[in-house]
């Protein structure tokens, strides 16, 4: 029989959202639950004021009431169970984040769930991992007052604190870092390390690392000239447009600022472009003609997603071109029409009208599930066209 484990992997906030995407993409036939969380102040240099202490108490609530497999991102002092979508919207408070949240935490009970997860009586682990990367919440000030991370304070309040949530605490250290310092390659080494402790376990988990490193986010901005976005794009297989508001680009074609005819040149080349906004809450729509125009292009709407998850998932995407490219050629259809209805399956439009508008501007039908997700790239592109 099987043992009932569960994942912790502390890291650090600044590219929280990254590692949340990167790892929802990544594991498959997963059958654990895991949390990642944090905190945004150290957990040794001001006590009892750190968030650390509650977004790792609920951390272990949520890993041992939530049935698996969901993978998920715990903060805003613990209250706050998000699926996907996170942002970070805040530089300095301890409520920080916002997503989609599948729970959420109100003193000792969960309130409010959505009817993505099952929760039960809370049942103690057999084996807790505890994966650490750095960060702050393991963070402190040295002679010059300024936070160096490294330190190894998680294990042993978790170890004192909450022995009744486990039998067995395994850690699992990966690295040291402020998560500023993540790299593609350091989110590979955190993957390989969650995929031995789910194959401890169940043999059949594991991780593909088929991603796509050169999908590149471009920042809109008014000094930009079409010769800066040339740049900036380069040899880019793929882009995420930071745009404006609720998702506007200059579609000024009379000038030498405009970035839709860019666009539609990336498209001719069947280099994707994904349209985001700058602005972190609320959904990506088309309502003003400098959106419409570049959806009409042949852009694809973040909806829902915020600029991190858009970068992964078509990173994600990208990453499988040559299965893609089979499947175009045996249903001789484009391969731009497999990768947007692939990267927009499961999204949530802000109204239905905007939804249908999408549809019948982009000529296709959007996928009411998220295709990608714990399922192999194989499954997904059959699932699409069944």
């Amino acid at each position: 029989m099987n043992l009932k484990i569960g994942l912790l992997i502390t890291h650090g906030t600044d590219t929280m959202a990254w590692t949340h995407a990167f790892l929802r993409y990544a594991i498959k036939n997963n059958h654990a639950t895991i949390v990642i969380t944090g905190s945004q102040i150290p957990m040794p240099s001001l006590g009892e004021f750190s968030d650390a202490y509650e977004n790792l108490e609920n951390s272990l609530r949520f890993l041992t009431t939530i049935d698996p497999p969901v993978i998920m991102t715990v903060f805003n002092y613990g209250k706050d169970a998000f699926s996907d979508s996170l942002i970070k919207f805040d530089k300095w408070d301890n409520i920080s984040f916002h997503g989609d949240v599948i729970a959420h935490m109100e003193w000792d009970e969960i309130k409010y769930l959505d009817n993505t997860v099952e929760i039960h009586e809370p049942t103690p682990l057999d084996i807790l991992y505890l994966v650490t990367t750095g960060g702050t919440i393991e963070s402190e000030f040295n002679t010059e007052g300024v936070l160096i991370p490294g330190q190894n304070h998680v294990l042993g309040y978790i170890s004192r604190r909450f022995s009744g949530f486990f039998q067995v605490l395994s850690q699992k250290p990966v690295f040291a870092i402020d998560s500023s310092d993540l790299t593609f390659d350091r989110m590979i080494q955190l993957s390989l390390t969650v995929e031995k402790c789910l194959q401890e376990n169940y043999p059949d988990s594991f991780v593909d690392l088929s991603f796509e490193k050169h999908i590149k986010i471009i920042y809109t901005d008014p000094f930009k000239d079409t010769n800066d976005y040339l740049q900036e794009i380069g040899d880019a297989k793929g882009i995420v447009v930071a745009g404006y508001g609720g998702g506007n680009i200059n579609i000024d074609v009379g000038t030498n600022f405009c970035l839709l005819n860019i666009i539609k040149d990336l498209i001719n080349e069947s280099r994707p472009v994904v349209l985001s906004s700058q602005v972190p809450l609320g959904t990506t729509d088309f309502i003003y003609s400098n959106g419409y125009e570049a959806i009409k292009a042949g852009v694809f709407s973040a909806v829902d997603m915020g600029i991190p998850e858009c970068q992964i998932r078509l990173s994600y995407i990208m990453g499988h071109s040559s299965l893609i490219r089979e499947k175009s050629l045996e249903l001789n259809i484009t391969e731009l029409v497999i990768i947007e209805s692939l990267f927009m399956s499961g999204v949530k439009f802000r109204t239905k009208r905007s939804r249908r508008n999408y549809e019948k501007l982009r000529g296709i039908q959007i996928h009411k599930n998220d295709l990608l997700l714990n399922k192999t790239f194989e499954e997904s592109l059959s699932l699409l066209f069944s």
